[in-house]
């Protein structure tokens, strides 16, 4: 009796995790999010900056590369403040691996980019 009963609940339990692969399996997909500056390109020639920003490029793209294409970053045009506001929004996501130090290194890195590399517009 008490070796039926287990064997009931056993089949019970592998018929639930059967149902419920059936519907996660049949869940739509979501392509994930894609921006316009993702479209351009993905480095910076970064040979005439000094060696500290070239190290921070390094960092940049090592860190940044986790969440989504370092194109994004790359590609846009954002003032100090919108920097830091974005690069600070990042470090809350789960999964980034961004510190309050690291956050700050990288905004460094940003902002001397925006500051002195030549954009070309469409």
């Amino acid at each position: 009796m008490q070796q039926t009963v287990v064997w009931i609940v056993v089949i019970g339990v592998i018929v639930l995790v059967g149902i419920g692969m059936f519907f996660v399996l049949r869940a739509p997909r979501t392509a994930p999010k894609t921006y316009p500056a993702d479209d351009g390109p993905n480095f910076i020639d970064v040979s005439d900056y000094p060696q500290e920003m070239q190290t921070l490029y390094e960092l940049f793209t090592r860190r940044c590369s986790r969440c989504h294409t370092v194109a994004r970053p790359i590609n846009s045009t954002f003032t100090p403040e919108e920097w830091r506001k974005y690069v600070h929004k990042m470090m809350r996501k789960p999964g980034s691996g961004l510190t309050p130090k690291t956050s700050e290194r990288i905004i460094k890195f940003l902002i001397y980019d925006a500051q002195h590399r030549e954009r070309s517009t469409p």
